[in-house]
């Protein structure tokens, strides 16, 4: 299937506690940051004897996405594969929900509130995609290379949920969320100039929709090829350059004071910029490149195509999204709402970003483990009875 060489054994245990070592160091960073980030937002509101609260609250939601992790982690690549179609259906089942009941906040309904925190269905159906996709690009196998069972069957999979979130409306996340689906296809083997044909198509509509549905998007687009030092695009990257070397020291920065906009989410990599300098930048994505690397170790352990397609989608979805985020704040990439993962303020997104982590880390557990083989076995001893009747 490869022509590069599996990892030993004795590789993917080493990998699996670095990759467990680079998630809880980049949590722990976060952690830091976002109470140095958030303190200024929560003294304006609720004055100076509510400055842990954002600390606790944000504690609170690492140490749930951290159990959520410990319970993936069990999961097995039969379970994964049985469980693929029931998580891709709630997902949009809740994304047709959150239309409906959702609570609605600057025109967009995205969001419930659960127990006074928010609850965000679009970041659950970006791991339910990726699974679904991959369980059809697994079990199709020999025929992954025809249009309709290796890109326009599996596309349906990754176009339904795309529209649902950008009717909510969120135009970057529905590109996002196509974005990852048709890379999991093409890992799954999907041909190049098929995927390429139906995602130019498939943006090109997106495009036209988002352009006349959003008039933010306009604004954005014009602000990234004429950059304006006075918006939030330009506050980002003062307050990401300022920092010098060395930084101006853990909650000295001046950007959270109003001049950078969600300073402990989408730009908080500014804040680490400006108060722990270039070497501390530099440590945070050098945190992200140990989880590429020893995830990419991990992939080339597995056994079978579910657990490769899969667990590549997972990977994918971590190190992708952070790439995203460096590439809005360094204004590479036109302004869209996307946490920096690990380390920005965030229930779902932490929730999700340690459940990937997780599963991939179970099915590295169990390598050789293929649930599509089973699955077919068994289909046909339903069909034709038992060996030997």
């Amino acid at each position: 299937m490869r022509a590069l060489p599996y990892t030993t054994p004795e590789q993917m245990t080493a990998s699996r506690r670095a990759l467990v070592g680079a998630m809880l160091a980049l949590l722990g960073l976060g952690t830091v940051m976002v109470y140095s980030a958030s303190f200024v937002k929560q003294l304006r509101r609720f004055g100076p004897d509510a400055l842990s609260e954002p600390f606790q609250g944000h504690l609170l939601k690492v140490l749930v996405a951290l159990v959520i992790f410990l319970l993936c982690l069990r999961v097995t690549p039969r379970q994964l594969f049985a469980a693929a179609r029931g998580a891709w259906v709630l997902s949009v089942a809740l994304l047709l929900l959150v239309l409906a009941v959702g609570t609605e906040l600057n025109n967009s309904r995205r969001w419930f509130d659960v127990f006074g925190t928010s609850f965000q269905p679009s970041e659950v159906a970006r791991v339910a995609t990726v699974l679904m996709t991959g369980a059809w690009m697994a079990a199709a196998r020999d025929r992954v290379n025809e249009f309709r069972y290796g890109v326009l069957l599996p596309f349906a999979c990754v176009a339904l949920p795309a529209a649902l979130v950008c009717v909510e409306p969120d135009y970057g996340s529905s590109v996002y969320l196509l974005f990852m689906g048709m890379l999991v296809m093409w890992v799954g083997g999907a041909r190049t100039r098929h995927l390429c044909a139906v995602f130019v198509v498939a943006l090109s509509v997106a495009s036209l929709y988002g352009w006349q549905r959003f008039g933010h998007m306009q604004g954005r687009v014009n602000n990234f090829i004429t950059p304006d030092p006075t918006s939030q695009v330009g506050f980002g990257l003062t307050a990401l350059s300022s920092g010098g070397v060395l930084g101006l020291g853990l909650g000295s920065g001046f950007g959270k004071w109003g001049l950078v906009a969600e300073s402990d989410s989408d730009w908080i990599l500014s804040v680490v910029g400006e108060e722990l300098g270039l070497l501390g930048t530099l440590g945070l994505l050098l945190l992200y490149g140990v989880f590429l690397w020893h995830g990419t170790r991990l992939l080339l352990g597995l056994r079978t195509r579910f657990s490769l397609i899969v667990g590549a989608g997972l990977l994918l979805q971590v190190v992708v999204q952070a790439v995203l985020n460096v590439a809005v704040v360094t204004a590479l990439a036109p302004p869209k709402g996307l946490p920096l993962p690990f380390v920005s303020a965030g229930g779902t997104s932490l929730m999700v970003l340690c459940a990937s982590t997780g599963l991939l880390l179970g099915l590295a557990r169990r390598p050789e483990e293929d649930p599509v083989l089973e699955a077919q076995w068994a289909t046909s001893l339903t069909h034709r009875g038992a060996p030997g009747s």
